[in-house]
């Protein structure tokens, strides 16, 4: 390309402001392990799984994107790179859950504990899956699989800044091609393993879809925040609406697969109504969790379905961009449903403990991807599709 494109020279800003918020959140997590311990390991499983869902939603949507051989994403591609880019750091946050485990999976790890003989026997019955050291193995190696097929996307990519001859997509298309069943698979398995086996006797086939729906469109949502903040710090070529148009339409699209996923896992099992399965919803049906479930769904679908459904505010950046945002703590609210109300005893559903969890984790992966970030060009300067992608209307 001709037009000059800046390098990304935010990062000390960004760096030091997003490590001082992580050290609060850490400084109050050493707190909260004192004063209510089991509460601080589910709300740090809370915020990590958001952090895990939504940098591997942006991997899928990326492999996506290289297996269509899709034009306009290119424009806005470095930005997909830089999310997936803190796995790594994800990696080393799951290491204070290792420390947990008695207390957030105690029913299947302890099921002699069980007063219940049903409950015990089918608890038993899934050991052979659910012990400690193939829990742990699993885990590693759903990091190890996300972690590998990013760095391949991600090092592929900037290779090409430095050697144009490297900037085609074909290697990064059969990569991704070959990745996403495993990267799909095993996020499917995490969700089992992280999320549902915190209440072991609970199944649902559908579980996974609804976790890959959320942390997807969680994705594309960052992704539109970021568009919008960097172009307007102008760090990106000025994108047109209909970028922002696209978007928008995928942020409309996979809310409502979201609420597809979640109306018929919860009708399946209403219709079904064995208790095992039933219970789930039971724990989340009254009281202050009946309050948080209608507020979730609201705020998950209902305000952006109806928002998103106007043509002019997917062509309009900065209402977009606060859509973009209102889905991404929607999200967060959705994560937090699944894991908080499985604590033991009777809670308050939010804690502060819920903010110091969240600035923990995510204050880490921005200092992380912005560091990785800094002195390159958020483009991929010498792919052959960026001056189509950069051009790109719609309808």
């Amino acid at each position: 390309m001709n037009r000059r494109i800046p390098t990304f020279h935010g990062g000390r800003a960004i760096l030091t402001r997003s490590l001082a918020l992580a050290l609060l959140g850490a400084i109050l997590l050493v707190v909260g392990v004192f004063v209510d311990p089991t509460r601080f390991f589910y709300a740090y499983l809370a915020a990590h799984a958001f952090g895990v869902s939504t940098a591997v939603g942006a991997l899928i949507f990326l492999m996506i994107c290289h297996a269509m051989g899709a034009t306009w994403p290119v424009a806005v591609r470095r930005l997909l790179e830089g999310i997936i880019g803190t796995l790594p750091v994800l990696a080393l946050l799951f290491i204070p859950l290792v420390f947990g485990l008695d207390r957030l999976y105690g029913e299947w790890l302890h099921p002699e504990s069980i007063e219940s003989e049903h409950v015990r026997e089918l608890v038993l019955h899934k050991t052979p899956y659910l012990n400690r050291p193939f829990f742990l193995v699993r885990t590693a190696l759903y990091f190890v699989i996300w972690i590998a097929f990013a760095a391949l996307l991600r090092g592929g990519s900037i290779r090409g800044d430095a050697r144009p001859e490297l900037a085609g997509g074909g290697r990064l298309r059969v990569i991704s091609i070959a990745g996403l069943p495993p990267v799909g698979l095993t996020l499917s398995f995490a969700a089992f393993d992280w999320l549902m086996s915190l209440q072991p006797t609970w199944v649902s086939t559908m579980f996974p879809v609804y976790v890959f729906a959320g942390g997807f469109v969680a994705a594309i949502a960052v992704l539109t925040v970021l568009a919008f903040a960097t172009e307007r710090a102008g760090l990106l070529p000025v994108l047109s609406s209909s970028h922002y148009y696209a978007l928008g339409r995928l942020l409309l699209a996979f809310t409502i697969f979201w609420a597809y996923a979640a109306y018929f896992q919860f009708m399946l099992i209403w219709l079904a109504d064995r208790p095992e399965e039933a219970e789930f919803y039971l724990h989340r049906a009254h009281g202050p969790w009946g309050v948080v479930s209608v507020v979730m769904v609201i705020a998950r679908f209902v305000l952006p379905f109806f928002v998103l459904l106007n043509y002019r505010i997917k062509r309009r950046p900065a209402w977009l961009s606060a859509v973009a945002a209102w889905i991404l703590v929607a999200h967060y609210i959705d994560v937090h449903w699944l894991v908080v109300p499985d604590a033991p005893g009777e809670r308050a559903p939010y804690h502060w403990l819920d903010i110091a969890a969240l600035l923990a984790v995510v204050g880490p992966c921005v200092a992380f991807a912005a560091l990785r970030l800094r002195g390159k060009p958020l483009v991929p300067v010498n792919d052959p599709a960026l001056p189509a992608a950069l051009r790109y209307e719609s309808v």
